[in-house]
């Protein structure tokens, strides 16, 4: 290729991965098919809770594939990447997920997987039969067995893109080195170096190997970096795409953008959108399901706020507005209804039901008086 180029935060020979692409656009749904895994890589990012067989599709516990393709829905999804745990120990599962995705949303929907299994013939066939476009080899703990480069190689005799993934550990570099050497002898679409990272669940093994982060704000490892940009001078006319992905970039560009998306299309006419995806929004709790409509109907008649700029959630006992009518009429409200209110806030919370939230301005707190 004969150059490094710069791409978001990224740093790549040759052109992104389309998968990586569509990533970029926040347009990926994250399908999480199971937590089950058995390769035992010391440095697994996955906290307890994710380590058995469950499904999420991005941040959304789910039980059924319909429930997958809403949230595909939600964020106007172009693609889906399928990881895990191990995606192909329930690769019944996989397939049936992958078969219904691609009757839902069309061939154009791309599709790609993670792995760290030597698949068989018959297991890369039925993965490809059911719609996959793109297969991503991951050796465990940067050990390219040669069961994995015969899998690689019966993978790449088949119609659809087929590359590795493997993060940048500091101390092996040799390891790396030769991965990316297989990747070029054997003509595969890309490799994808990742920005080695320390995460709850990796922390104290990753401490006990002696590796830290490169700054008290990041969670990348020190070291990481400056190994990838090593390995891309030194890769740099090799034949196929070699991408470093930062770990500024997973959060900043990949993360901001599918919460954008999904954003768009949770928020109701009250909230606002932050530049970060978040919603803003005015929160009154109350004390009954009586006081909710109580209060719901003093919002419209006393102060003439139109009724689709009010949602009430019974269960949470809130009412949700526009923040700048829980900012204007709050106190005024609550004089009015001491009794009856707990809180006013205006919060800024992740597009999603009981979403997280990361900031909260309290105009009113009954425990506070």
């Amino acid at each position: 290729m004969g150059r490094i180029t710069k791409w978001h935060s990224n740093k790549v020979v040759g052109k992104p991965p389309k998968g990586c692409k569509q990533c970029s656009l926040g347009g990926k749904l994250v399908l999480f098919i199971t937590g089950t895994c058995d390769s035992n890589c010391f440095y697994c990012p996955l906290t307890k809770e994710r380590r058995e067989d469950v499904i999420f599709a991005n941040e959304q516990l789910v039980k059924t594939v319909q429930e997958a393709v809403e949230e595909a829905k939600m964020i106007s999804a172009l693609g889906m990447g399928i990881t895990g745990g191990e995606p192909t120990l329930t690769l019944d599962r996989t397939t049936s997920f992958l078969t219904t995705f691609k009757e839902e949303f069309g061939e154009n929907f791309h599709t790609h997987l993670y792995t760290s299994h030597s698949l068989s013939v018959n297991q890369l066939r039925q993965l490809k039969n059911a719609g996959l476009d793109e297969l991503r080899f991951h050796p465990p703990r940067l050990n390219l067995s040669d069961e994995m480069k015969e899998s690689i190689i019966n993978a790449k005799s088949l119609d659809w893109n087929v590359g590795m993934e493997i993060p940048v550990i500091p101390d092996q570099e040799e390891k790396i080195d030769q991965i990316i050497n297989f990747a070029v002898q054997k003509n595969l679409d890309f490799i994808n170096l990742n920005e080695f990272e320390i995460t709850e669940a990796n922390i104290e093994n990753l401490a006990k190997k002696g590796y830290r982060t490169k700054s008290d704000i990041s969670a990348a490892v020190e070291g990481s970096e400056s190994l990838a940009y090593g390995l891309l001078k030194k890769h740099k006319k090799a034949p196929i795409t070699i991408h470093y992905c930062s770990s500024k970039y997973k959060d900043n560009i990949q993360l901001r953008n599918r919460l954008l998306r999904r954003a768009k299309n949770y928020a109701k006419s009250f909230d606002e959108i932050t530049d970060e995806g978040l919603i803003v929004r005015g929160r009154i709790i109350v004390e009954t399901i009586t006081s909710i409509k109580e209060i719901s109907n003093s919002l419209r008649e006393n102060y003439d706020v139109d009724i689709e700029l009010i949602e009430i959630d019974e269960s949470n006992l809130t009412i949700y507005t526009h923040w700048q009518i829980a900012q204007e009429i709050g106190p005024i409200l609550c004089k009015e209804n001491e009794n009856k209110i707990d809180s006013i806030q205006i919060i800024h919370q992740y597009p999603y039901s009981d979403g997280i939230i990361t900031f909260l301005e309290p105009i009113y707190e009954k425990s506070m008086i």
